[in-house]
Formats: structure tokens, C-alpha cells, sequence
């Protein structure tokens, strides 16, 4: 970790296309490479029997409801440490990430303790359900293992979200193309007994997880340690409850919004499961995986651009904020254009290899509702493009209150009655509800762009002022051909 600020290059610090995507491709590998690590890893459970595919799937389900709330506080960070980074703060940001390691820390701590509690839950939501009991009895074995392997996790959540912030993305790419992979081989070790390795079914799957998390969080504390130059300031790693109090405020509306947002799809899923019946949800499934080949690419990009805006903000350059925002736009919404020409015109095709049935009519039947299915995510596409980009540049410039109480809104108030009401008013199929599912994503396209023109979110800067700051103009001179990046955490 360096007490200097690094310079690294930058050709065009300045929001273009080519500064937005200079940060969005490596998050984008990250995602795609833990999408291929989480089918791969599925295929490997599936060979313990399907009573073991479906406690790892419930079981998985369940915990990542759970971690949903701190892994949403520890991305809340990003925002403080790119703003304060901007504004020429460098140490201070550096501060805010000591403090979100700790934050995740102490989170660890408390799944500690719900790893012992987790068979009971397991044991509670699972009563009256068709699952059979050797399922409950391995799904509570592995919520277990899950919980209590999650501090790996969150902490290395939190030194790559800051390395992000920070700019430097190819970081916790690396790592995770390290570790993925070392993932595979943990759990083909530990689930099925080889290489030596002790025979632990469901629970080697768990354990391979925390492993392979472990030796990506190791990874990203050396990475940066590599580059460092200078020496450590005085107490660099102190803890210091004003920031840890206010990375938690800050962070708490993105833990409490992503927690309420997986909750509300968990329970849609659950909807159509209950009122459905196997092959909805399997073709409901399919789909999902589908379109995240367009929704993470879209992803990446709103995150790397967030990061130009969080800086941005940080220094007032508010024209530079928006021609990120329009750089965000004209890398996204071509994009999901050309996705949803893809799933409108090849539909049927791309979900037939999802869909498996030994009976020929619901082996058809479940094609023609995959291919009905991305025909209406082609209709989500340009929606969906531009809640990603306004959602992701308000939370960056500081408003991110106003994102969640109006995410959960339209999430809670429109998506599930939605559904609902697709479901057993209309009595309609998996296709109406995602077809209802539009005027949510559209709806909140409209507010989410609306809040952004009212040019509100200058008002929820994130930086407090000092001797320094209050001189700082609105609009600076256009900065430097080279960055100010903040020390590397080690």
C-alpha cells in the first residue's frame, strides 16, 4: 500500500466512450467469468443426484439473500472513496476503504454466528414443500458451510469494490481469473473425494467456495502491494467510527435496496413455481440466464462509468459528468438494441439447448415459451438501458436515498402485484408476467431519467468540506492527461 498517490495514465480522463469502457471491460470479465464459474459449478453438484442439485440450489437461493444486504452496503462505498478521489482528497478516500474492510469484518463475524442457526431456517422455509427430506437434510448442511465460509467473501468484496473506485479494475479482474478456476478444482476435489481430498458432497461445494474467495482476497492485497512506492502514513489502518459510521450510512441504502430487490425476485420465482408448476419455472430459469448476456455487458458498463461520474462529482466538473452519462448511453443502449433484435429473431433456438424433457409435447411446449419469453426481454431491452445508466449515475453522484426508495418502490409496489395479478386475476402464464414485467422496467426508466434531468443529485455531493474544498470552483480546468489514483491496499 503506498502513502503517495499513484499516477496512472489515462488518454482521455475526461467521460468519453473510450474512458468508460477503459474501466467497464475488465468488470465485465469478472461477471462473465463468475457466470461460466456458477453453471460449471452446478453441472458438477448435478452428479450427486438430483436431491442434491436441488438443497444446493434452495440452499444457494437462500444464502445470497442473506449476504445480499452487506455485499450491497460494501458496493455503497465506492461512491464516497470516487468522490473524494476526485476532489483531490486521496488519503481520505483511502480511509473510507480501511473502513469498509472492517465493515465487512464485522459483518464475517455475525454470519459466524447464523452459520449455527442456518439448518433451522433451512428446516423452517422448507416445511410443507415437495422438496424430499434427504434434500432438507443436505440443503441445511450447506446453508450452513456457506454462511460460515462467507468472510472471504465480503472482505474481498470490499478491497475490490475500492480498487474499482479507485480506477483500477484490471486488479480484481486478475483475481478473479485466478481464482475461479481454482474454485472448479476445489470443489471437483472436495465434493467428489479426489486428488486425495476427503469425500464431503454438498459440503466440499461450500467449502471449495470459501477457498477459492480466500485466495482472491489474498490476491488482491498483494496485487496493489507490488506497485506501491513511498513509505505508509502514520496509522494508516486505524479505525475511525465518524468514517466507518458514515461508509455504513452511505451504504446502507444500497444494501437495504439490493436486499428488498433480490427478495422480490426470489419471491416472483417462488410465485411461479407455486402457481406454474416445473416447467415455467425451468423455462423461467433458462431465460434469465439467457439475458444476462446482455444485462451484465450493461452492468459493467454502468459500473465503470459510475466511477467516472463519483470522481467527476468530486471534483465539480459537472460537464464532465454529463458527457460520461452520454458516453454510458451510447455504449448501452446499442447494445441491448442488438440483444433484443438477437432474442426476438433467434429466440426458440437459443433457449432449445436450456430446455430438456423426455416427453416430446412439454419438450416443444417448453422451447416455444423460451423463445415467447426473450421475444418479450427483447421488448425490456431499451428499459432496462436506461434505468442501468440513471440508476447507476445518481447513486454515483451521491443520491442514493432517492435510488432506493424508488427502486423498492417500483420493485414492491409494481412488479410483484404484477405478477401476482398476471398469475391469478388474469390467469395467465410465465409469458404475461413478463410481459407486465415491462411497464415496471419502463416506468422506472422514465423516473429514473426524469430524477437525473431535475438536476437534483447536485445537491447529495457526498464530500464534506474543508479549507480547501470551499475554494474549489464548480468547474475546474480540464484535469491533467494523467489520473491521481489513491494508495493501493495491501
Amino acid at each position: 500500500m503506498s502513502a503517495t498517490p499513484a499516477t496512472v495514465p489515462s488518454l482521455e480522463p475526461e467521460g468519453s466512450r473510450r474512458d468508460v469502457m477503459h474501466l467497464a471491460w475488465p468488470i465485465g470479465v469478472s461477471m462473465i467469468s463468475y457466470s461460466f464459474k456458477g453453471v460449471l459449478d452446478s453441472l458438477m453438484v448435478g452428479h450427486l443426484g438430483t436431491d442434491a442439485l436441488a438443497a444446493v440450489g434452495v440452499a444457494g437461493v437462500l444464502a445470497f439473500n442473506v449476504i445480499a444486504f452487506p455485499m450491497g452496503v460494501l458496493r455503497g462505498q465506492k461512491s464516497l472513496v470516487s468522490q473524494y478521489l476526485g476532489a483531490g482528497r486521496s488519503q481520505e478516500s483511502f480511509r473510507f476503504g480501511i473502513q469498509a474492510f472492517y465493515l465487512a469484518a464485522a459483518f464475517s463475524l455475525l454470519f459466524l454466528f447464523l452459520a449455527g442457526q442456518a439448518g433451522s431456517i433451512f428446516a423452517l422455509i422448507s416445511h410443507g414443500s415437495a422438496m424430499r427430506g434427504e434434500s432438507i437434510l443436505l440443503g441445511q448442511k450447506y446453508l450452513g458451510w456457506r454462511i460460515g465460509c462467507s468472510a472471504p467473501t465480503l472482505m474481498a468484496l470490499a478491497v475490490g469494490e475500492y480498487l474499482r473506485a479507485t480506477g483500477r479494475t484490471r486488479l480484481p479482474m486478475v483475481a478473479d481469473l485466478i481464482s475461479h478456476p481454482l474454485n472448479l478444482l476445489f470443489n471437483y476435489a472436495l465434493i467428489f473425494g479426489n486428488f486425495g481430498a476427503p469425500k464431503m458432497g454438498v459440503v466440499g461445494a461450500a467449502i471449495g467456495t470459501g477457498l477459492a474467495e480466500t485466495v482472491c482476497l489474498v490476491l488482491l492485497l498483494i496485487f496493489p502491494a507490488l506497485t506501491r512506492k513511498g513509505k505508509l502514513p502514520a496509522k494508516p489502518f486505524r479505525f475511525e467510527w465518524v468514517r466507518f459510521r458514515r461508509v455504513l450510512s452511505v451504504g446502507t441504502a444500497s444494501g437495504v435496496q439490493f436486499t428488498l430487490e433480490v427478495g422480490s425476485f426470489s419471491l416472483i420465482t417462488f410465485m411461479i413455481s407455486r402457481y406454474l408448476g416445473s416447467l415455467s419455472t425451468a423455462v423461467h430459469q433458462a431465460a434469465i440466464q439467457v439475458i444476462h448476456f446482455s444485462f451484465l455487458p450493461a452492468v459493467a458498463v454502468g459500473d465503470g462509468g459510475s466511477v467516472l461520474i463519483g470522481r467527476f462529482v468530486g471534483m465539480k466538473r459537472y460537464d464532465l459528468v454529463q458527457r460520461t452519462v452520454r458516453s454510458m448511453l451510447q455504449l448501452i443502449v446499442p447494445l441491448m438494441v442488438a440483444m433484443g433484435l438477437v432474442f426476438l429473431l433467434a429466440g426458440q433456438y437459443i433457449a432449445a439447448p436450456f430446455i430438456h424433457n423426455e416427453d416430446p409435447e412439454l419438450q416443444a411446449r417448453g422451447i416455444a415459451l423460451g423463445g415467447a419469453l426473450l421475444a418479450v426481454a427483447a421488448v425490456w431491452q431499451l428499459g432496462d438501458a436506461f434505468q442501468i445508466v440513471y440508476r447507476f449515475s445518481l447513486r454515483a453522484a451521491g443520491d442514493h436515498q432517492w435510488v432506493m426508495w424508488a427502486g423498492v418502490s417500483l420493485t414492491w409496489v409494481l412488479s410483484v402485484p404484477l405478477a401476482w395479478t398476471a398469475m391469478q386475476v388474469f390467469g395467465g402464464d410465465v409469458n404475461l408476467v413478463w410481459l407486465m414485467w415491462s411497464g415496471e422496467l419502463y416506468l422506472g426508466a422514465w423516473v429514473f431519467r426524469r430524477r437525473w434531468k431535475s438536476g437534483a443529485w447536485r445537491r447529495k455531493r457526498l464530500v464534506q468540506a474543508s479549507s480547501e474544498e470551499e475554494a474549489l470552483p464548480e468547474l475546474n480546468p480540464p484535469p491533467s492527461p494523467e489520473a491521481t489514483l489513491p494508495p493501493a491496499a495491501s
